[in-house]
């Protein structure tokens, strides 16, 4: 099984960079096999405070990329922009949840608008969460942790988180991710570790980076923000890092695979930014 993430789309012709997203989706065509199918990790698109323009952002965004891949399975992330940053209440939410319903889950948590869910593709489980719901902005709280922990605890052979903010960011955004608030973060970091999640996926600063992070074992979080967003290279905070922020345009494959999961970066050139191996079958 394979699948693609492409995260920090945002640019200017409809709220997208569509440049650069399109270079993206045609060297990502040239794979062999193609993704089965898209996970959209947030800021996708600008976003807007204007219910017909955040609708038409959406819809181009999804018509765009399916028609590179028409009907695969799009698993949309929230992240900011798409909330219009810092929402006071559930309306963007509700128009994200409109657009994307068709894909979305029946396994999320209530009060989130489907933007906190699960999805179970043969032996693995994706879990999405929320970092920019209104007034939990930068934050998960205890309704999501208590979710969290209950789905991340399921018998499955591989388990994939997927937040829009960093738990642990390298530079651009250092003490402004889930690092503003260390005790929820930490909460959220002992299930990641507790519960045998494999990878931590996140947006958000403009770049791919790579770095273990150490408590009794380490897991891998990668940063991936580079489909069209202005790119940045700031670089912070460096315990842990195996990547240092790269500023290219990318997008990551993931390919689960029988003995474990292989996870590749690729720039808009075809260039093979990063590679590595999860190994299941000699784990720890």
């Amino acid at each position: 099984m394979r699948f693609l993430i492409l995260s920090d789309s945002k640019g200017k012709e409809n709220g997208i960079n569509k440049k650069i997203l399109i270079k993206l989706l045609n060297e990502s065509c040239k794979l062999t096999p193609r993704a089965d199918f898209i996970v959209l990790g947030g800021d996708n698109i600008a976003g807007s405070s204007i219910d017909n323009v955040l609708v038409d952002q959406l819809q181009t965004l999804r018509d765009l990329i399916e028609k590179y891949y028409p009907g695969i399975p799009l698993i949309p992330v929230v992240g900011n922009h798409e909330v219009n940053n810092e929402p006071k209440d559930d309306n963007c939410e509700r128009i994200f949840r409109r657009i994307y319903n068709d894909m979305l889950p029946n396994t999320y948590l209530d009060g989130y608008n489907k933007t906190v869910f699960y999805v179970d593709y043969e032996d693995v489980r994706l879990i999405i969460l929320n970092a920019f719901h209104f007034n939990e902005i930068n934050k998960i709280e205890k309704r999501q942790l208590s979710w969290f922990k209950e789905v991340a605890s399921a018998d499955v052979k591989n388990k994939i988180v997927f937040v829009h903010s960093p738990a642990f960011p390298t530079g651009a955004h250092y003490g402004h991710c889930l690092d503003l608030y260390p005790q929820n973060r930490d909460a959220f970091w002992r299930i990641v570790h507790d519960y045998n999640i494999d990878l931590v996926f996140s947006g958000h600063e403009h770049n791919y980076s790579r770095r273990k992070i150490q408590y009794e074992k380490s897991i891998y979080q990668v940063i991936t923000g580079g489909s069209g967003e202005t790119l940045r290279d700031k670089f912070k905070d460096k315990k842990g890092i195996i990547i240092a922020p790269i500023a290219k345009y990318h997008f990551v494959v993931v390919d689960i695979i029988a003995s474990g999961i292989e996870v590749s970066s690729i720039s808009s050139k075809g260039k093979l930014l990063d590679k590595f191996k999860i190994d299941k079958d000699n784990a720890d």
